[in-house]
C-alpha cells in the first residue's frame, strides 16, 4: 500500500472493502487516476473478508441483474489482468423448492432469467441429485439449475481490484481513519483524518458498517444497521464433489457451498440478531463475534435435512461476523441529496461480493458522466428519508430485514417491524372501518378494507390473495358510484417568489405560465429527455406554485428542484408534505356527494377539469383540485392537516346517503392501471421519454428552453424505437403483477412494468414497452402476435395502444 498521505486528491474513497476498491478500479478505467482510498485498518478487514463469496447473476429486475452479470464477468478476468489469484469459479447453482408457492416464484424468476440472457431451468429431482451428490430431495417439490453462477474468494478478489486500481494510478492507504468531511458552498471539499487533512473534489462513502456515521458528518441519511451474520464450515465429507453447485434452500433459509472437501453453510434467518447498538469497537478488524449455536440452529436443522452426511460431519469452524443491512434490504448507491459531489456505495445486505463490480462501475459513471448508464432508482440513496437515521427504527427493522432475502417474495408483501412510523390524521378512522395497512416511505396507508367480521390481515398469494374480492368492490365503487381514498402520503412542495414561474419553466417540460387556479401535468426531464419525475403544478397565485409528487420520491424530487433552481433566482422551494392531508373523492357520483358538502359551483362550466379552487368543506377551506389518477370524475382535496379529521367526518357522514365506499391503495393501483395512468419508477423512469411513454401531451416544445428539449426534438425527428403499450388477457383467471416477460412474434420485448386486475374490463391488465430497430408505427404494433410468460406458461395477450378502459380519457371530464 501507499506510504505518504497526500494533501490533495480529486476523489477520496472512504473504505477499502470490495466496494471501495471497485470504485477506485473503475474510476481509473475511466482515466481518473488521482484517486485515493482510505481504509481505517486493512483492505477488506471490515466485513468483506468473512463473506461466503457466492455469485449469482439474476436479481430482482433488469438493472440489478445487469450489475450482477457485469460483476461475474469482471471477476472472471481479474486474475489474468492483475496477476492476483481470486479463486473465481463458475460452479453453477441449484435452487430447491420445498413448496408449490416457492416453485411459482422460481418459475417467474426463470422467465425473467431467460429474458435477461441467463440460463435457468427447472430440473428433475433426479437431475438435482446428479448435480449435487449427497443431497436429500425427498421433501422437495422441484429444483432449478443456473449453470453459470459462481463463487470467488472475497478477500483475494478485493486485493485484485485494489491492485488493478493501483495499476491505473490510484493510491490506497491503510490505517487511516476519516474523522470528518469538510464542505464549501454545500459541496464536499475535503476530509479530515487522524493523519492530516486532504483537499478533494469528490468523496465516496464506501464505509460499510461505518457508512451511517460517515453520512452523519454531512447530515446525509445513510440508514443501515448491523446484524450478526453467520456460517459454518465442516471438515471434509466423503462422497461430496470437490466443486458442487451452490445450493440455495430458500424455504430452509440456508445456502450450501463446497469448501475444501466439506460444506460451508449459513443463511438468512427470519428473526435476526442486531449488533453494534453501542457502536463499533475502535479495534474492530477481522473480528469474529462470540459463537451462538442457538441462533445458528435454523441453519443446522436445514443442513441435517438437506445433506444426511451432516449427521456425522464435524464442524471445523463457526464464523459469526456483523454485517450491515438497510431497512428495505436493498443497497444504497448514488449522489447524496442536498450535498454536491458526495456519493454513497454501502449497505450491501450480504450481496456486496456479487454486486461490487457493477456498483463500482455505476458509481464511476455517476461521478464522471453525471449519471449511470441505466437508471438505478431501486438502489438510489435518495429513496431514503432523514427520519430513517433513527436508531430504534433501524434496530427494530434489522430483526426482520435479514430474513427478507430468503422469504417468499409475494406481490405486495409488507414489512411488519418498526411500524407505525407516520400516520395520516385519519389513520384511526380508517382502522375503525376495517383498513388493512401497507407502508410506503414510512406512511401507513389503507391498502384495502375488510368487511365486518373479517380480520384485516394480508394473506399473500401468487394466484388470488385474500383481499382480491374486497379490492374488486372498491374498484367498482369508483367506476360506478363514488369512493374516497387517503393519499396524504403524496409529496407536496411550494415554489414561491417573483422568479418562481421562470425557475419552473426551465425545469418543467410543459408550460406552467398559466392563469391562477390552473393545474398543469408536466414531466420533469434530464438532458437525455428521460423522466426524472412527473408532477402536477397548480398555480395558487402569481408567485406561488403547488407541486404534488409521489410520496416515495419526495427526497429525490425535492433535491432535483433544489439543484436546478438557479442560485440567484428570487424563488424558494419548501417541502410542505406534512402540512396538507389529501382526500380524493372519485367516481361518477362524486359531484353529487361534493354538492352535499359545499356551496361551490361544481359544474363543468364553473369548475372544469384541470382547475383548482379553494372551497368550503365542513369548517375548513381546502384546495379542491379537479384531477384524477383513477380515470373517473373527481376532486382531490388538499386540506391543512389540523382540519382533516372534521372534514373526513363530514364527508363520511354525507357519504352514507350517497353510497360512499372507502378505497385502499390496491384498488387505486388497479384503477389507474386499467385507465392507463403511468407510475414513475415502474412505467416511466430516467431512461424513457414522454414520447416513448405515450405522454407527449405533457410536453410543450414551443417553450424557448427547458431541460431535455433538445433530446426530445431529436427523437421526434428520428422516430420512436420504443413505445409503451398495454395488454389484456383472454383468460380472466390469470393474474399479472408486473415483471412478466413480453414477447412479440416470439421475440422478447421487455418485462411488464406494471400489472394488476382490471375489474371493469374483466381481465388482468399490464403495461410495458415494445421496441424495434426501425421507427415504430401503430400498424407495426397492431400486426404483432403478443404473449406474456406467466409462471412458465406463454399466455396470449391483446395489445392496446391506448388504455383498454375509456381510451380517450373522457370520463374525467364528465
Amino acid at each position: 500500500m501507499s506510504k505518504k498521505l497526500p494533501g490533495q486528491a480529486q476523489v477520496v474513497i472512504i473504505g477499502g472493502g470490495i466496494v471501495g476498491c471497485s470504485v477506485a478500479y473503475h474510476l481509473t478505467k475511466r482515466g481518473w487516476s488521482d484517486v485515493l482510498v482510505l481504509e481505517r485498518k486493512e483492505v477488506g478487514s471490515g466485513t468483506t473478508w468473512a463473506a461466503a463469496g457466492l455469485l449469482t447473476r439474476l436479481r430482482q429486475n433488469q438493472e440489478m441483474t445487469n450489475l450482477a452479470k457485469y460483476t461475474v464477468d469482471l471477476y472472471e478476468g481479474l486474475e489474468a489482468e492483475t496477476g492476483v489469484a481470486t479463486g473465481f469459479r463458475r460452479n453453477g447453482a441449484l435452487a430447491v423448492c420445498q413448496t408449490d408457492d416457492r416453485r411459482k416464484e422460481l418459475l417467474r424468476a426463470a422467465a425473467m432469467a431467460r429474458a435477461f440472457g441467463i440460463e435457468m431451468h427447472e430440473v428433475s429431482l433426479a437431475e438435482a441429485e446428479g448435480y449435487v451428490p449427497g443431497i436429500n430431495t425427498s421433501d422437495l417439490v422441484t429444483a432449478f439449475y443456473l449453470p453459470h453462477d459462481g463463487v470467488t474468494n472475497p478477500i483475494e478478489t478485493t486485493r485484485a481490484l485494489a491492485k488493478g486500481a493501483k495499476m491505473g494510478g490510484a493510491n490506497i492507504f491503510e490505517n487511516v481513519k476519516v474523522t470528518d468531511i469538510t464542505l464549501e458552498n454545500n459541496a464536499v471539499c475535503g476530509v479530515i483524518t487522524d493523519q492530516g487533512d486532504i483537499r478533494c473534489e469528490y468523496v465516496v462513502n464506501c464505509a460499510g458498517m461505518w457508512g451511517r456515521q460517515i453520512g452523519q458528518m454531512v447530515n446525509v441519511s445513510v440508514p443501515l444497521h448491523a446484524a450478526e451474520h453467520m456460517h459454518a464450515v465442516t471438515m471434509p465429507i466423503d462422497g461430496l464433489k470437490k466443486h458442487f453447485p451452490t445450493v440455495r434452500d430458500f424455504d430452509g433459509v440456508t445456502y450450501f457451498k463446497s469448501e475444501s472437501g466439506g460444506i460451508l453453510f449459513g443463511g438468512f434467518e427470519a428473526v435476526s440478531k442486531p449488533w453494534g447498538m453501542k457502536g463499533i469497537p475502535e479495534e474492530f478488524m477481522y473480528t469474529e463475534l462470540q459463537e451462538d449455536w442457538d441462533q445458528f440452529q435454523a441453519f443446522m436443522d436445514c443442513a441435517l435435512q438437506r445433506f444426511p452426511a451432516m449427521e456425522t460431519a464435524q464442524i471445523r469452524h463457526l464464523s459469526i461476523v456483523p454485517e450491515s443491512f438497510t431497512p428495505d434490504t436493498v443497497f444504497m448507491v448514488g449522489q447524496a441529496p442536498g450535498i454536491d459531489n458526495f456519493f454513497i456505495g454501502c449497505g450491501m445486505n450480504s450481496v456486496g461480493i456479487q454486486s461490487a463490480g457493477g456498483v463500482g462501475r455505476a458509481l464511476a459513471q455517476w461521478i464522471v458522466d453525471g449519471h449511470p448508464e441505466e437508471q438505478l432508482w431501486p438502489v438510489d440513496i435518495k429513496r431514503n428519508f432523514p427520519w430513517q437515521q433513527n436508531a430504534r427504527y433501524l434496530h427494530d427493522r434489522v430483526i426482520e430485514a435479514v430474513g427478507t432475502l430468503y422469504h417468499r417474495h409475494f406481490p405486495n408483501r409488507q414489512k411488519t417491524t418498526a411500524r407505525p412510523v407516520i400516520c395520516s390524521p385519519i389513520h384511526d378512522r380508517l382502522a375503525e372501518n376495517g383498513a388493512a395497512f401497507s407502508m410506503t416511505a414510512g406512511w401507513e396507508r389503507a391498502d384495502w378494507f375488510a368487511p365486518k367480521g373479517v380480520e384485516p390481515v394480508h394473506q399473500y398469494s401468487w394466484d388470488k390473495p385474500n383481499w382480491l374480492e374486497y379490492q374488486r368492490k372498491e374498484h367498482m365503487a369508483v367506476r360506478e358510484g363514488v369512493g374516497m381514498y387517503d393519499l396524504t402520503s403524496m409529496g407536496k412542495f411550494l415554489v414561491q417568489g417573483p422568479d418562481a414561474e421562470a425557475a419552473l419553466q426551465k425545469v418543467c417540460a410543459n408550460d406552467v405560465a398559466v392563469p391562477v387556479g390552473t393545474i398543469v401535468y408536466t414531466p420533469v426531464l434530464n438532458d437525455r429527455g428521460g423522466f426524472e419525475t412527473d408532477i402536477t403544478v397548480t398555480r395558487f397565485s402569481e408567485d406561488a406554485f403547488f407541486i404534488v409528487t409521489a410520496g416515495a420520491t419526495t427526497v429525490r424530487d425535492f433535491d432535483y428542484f433544489k439543484r436546478h433552481i438557479p442560485g440567484d433566482a428570487r424563488a424558494t422551494i419548501t417541502d410542505v408534505t406534512h402540512g396538507y392531508a389529501m382526500l380524493a373523492i372519485m367516481g361518477p357520483g362524486s359531484r353529487d356527494l361534493m354538492a352535499m358538502l359545499t356551496n361551490a359551483d361544481l359544474s363543468n362550466e364553473a369548475f372544469p377539469y384541470g382547475t383548482a379552487q379553494e372551497i368550503d368543506v365542513a369548517y375548513a377551506r381546502p384546495w379542491a383540485l379537479r384531477m384524477s389518477y383513477v380515470g373517473e370524475l373527481g376532486w382531490e382535496l388538499y386540506i391543512p392537516s389540523m382540519f382533516t379529521l372534521p372534514v373526513f367526518d363530514a364527508i363520511f357522514a354525507a357519504g352514507k346517503e350517497a353510497g360512499l365506499r372507502l378505497i385502499g391503495m390496491q384498488a387505486v393501483n388497479s384503477l389507474r392501471l386499467e385507465a392507463g395512468c403511468r407510475h414513475w419508477e415502474s412505467d416511466i423512469t430516467p431512461d424513457e421519454t414522454p414520447y416513448e411513454a405515450g405522454m407527449g401531451f405533457g410536453v410543450d416544445l414551443d417553450k424557448e428552453d427547458f431541460i431535455g428539449r433538445k433530446a426530445l426534438l431529436a427523437q421526434k425527428e428520428s422516430g420512436l424505437k420504443r413505445r409503451l403499450v398495454m395488454f389484456t388477457l383472454d383468460d380472466p383467471d390469470i393474474m399479472l403483477y408486473g415483471s412478466e416477460p413480453m414477447y412479440r412474434n416470439g421475440v422478447w420485448m421487455d418485462n411488464l412494468r406494471s400489472g394488476a386486475y382490471g375489474f371493469k374490463v374483466g381481465s388482468a391488465v399490464g403495461m410495458g414497452y415494445v421496441k424495434n430497430d426501425s421507427p415504430i408505427t401503430a400498424e407495426w404494433i397492431r400486426e404483432g402476435k403478443y404473449e406474456l410468460e406467466v409462471q412458465g406458461k406463454m399466455v396470449p395477450a391483446t395489445v392496446h395502444i391506448k388504455s383498454p378502459y375509456d381510451p380517450d380519457n373522457q370520463r374525467v371530464r364528465m
